[in-house]
């Protein structure tokens, strides 16, 4: 049986356009490579919409770093908090990925078992490219996205807040605002994916 895994976290996303996404990056010192970090992004849902008429995301991962791939399966519940989100997650091998994509077959595992909150009976509604590059800025890991999506291209940059972590989530609001505050920029929070890529 998969192992559980938790996390209550809270993810911070702003979109930049492209001048201003590279100039924070240079600042950081990273750049976007094919060759370190990117990632398909497969979303599903009920036939009905369910889950996105209830704020829940089923997404699965697939990541291609550096020469290797793996296969990330989670579900993500709203919480009471704004932005704040109760994540399962669960890895998967590549044959539960094709299952999964191909024939909109859940793997087993927790995240099946929660068929209360997803029904059983999903499908494959959209797939988004995303080459992503990580940077560290005071206490923060900071990610920057370049996002394809029938077409177009998008850019955002993003934290994650981890409820278990010693740093406050506040603190780590304000230090991600002040980078973006470096810039001239104002933050304001990103439509979440699974909304905004339809």
């Amino acid at each position: 049986m998969a192992r559980k895994k938790r996390t209550l976290d809270k993810e911070v996303r702003m979109e930049l356009t492209k001048e201003n996404c590279h100039a924070i990056m240079d600042y950081l010192m990273v750049q976007f490579t094919d060759k370190q970090d990117y990632h398909y992004n497969y979303y599903f849902d009920t036939p009905e919409r369910s889950l996105e008429k209830n704020d829940v995301t089923l997404r699965l991962r697939t990541i291609r770093k550096e020469g290797h791939i793996s296969y990330h399966l989670t579900l993500r519940v709203p919480t009471i908090e704004e932005e704040t989100y109760l994540e399962y997650y669960q890895r998967l091998s590549e044959k539960q990925m094709r299952l999964l994509v191909y024939n909109n077959k859940l793997p087993d595992g927790e995240i099946k078992d929660l068929n209360s909150v997803h029904g059983g009976n999903v499908q494959n509604v959209n797939v988004i490219r995303v080459n992503r590059v990580w940077a560290p800025y005071k206490d923060l890991d900071v990610y920057f996205d370049k996002i394809s999506h029938r077409g177009k291209t998008h850019y955002e940059v993003g934290t994650k807040i981890d409820s278990s972590q010693t740093v406050s989530g506040d603190e780590k609001l304000n230090e991600f605002k002040e980078l973006l505050s470096t810039f001239g920029i104002d933050f304001k929070q990103a439509k979440r994916r699974s909304k905004k890529f339809r």
